[in-house]
């Protein structure tokens, strides 16, 4: 099919603020990975089992959080009504 119109030809360049929250994903999912194996080997002998479940949650809830904040507004700006 030909669209003569340009508002439906499909855009070739990737959208606006894709590429730093990629940068800022990966980045931060290394960071918690690297804080949970910091925490392991030089922390967790100091507390309980439970304490460091509790720990390693938080470090997992704090980048899901990060996550959420930061792709949030993008989901939602391009989102397609309809």
């Amino acid at each position: 099919m030909i669209f003569m119109n340009s508002e439906l030809k499909p855009s070739r360049r990737k959208p606006e603020g894709m590429g730093w929250r990629v940068a800022v994903s990966i980045v931060a999912f290394f960071g918690a990975m690297i804080a949970v194996i910091v925490w392991l080997f030089f922390y967790a002998d100091l507390f309980t089992p439970y304490q460091n479940i509790a720990a390693i949650v938080v470090i997992f809830l704090v980048f899901v959080a990060l996550m959420g904040a930061m792709w949030a507004p993008w989901g939602m700006k391009h989102a397609q009504m309809g």
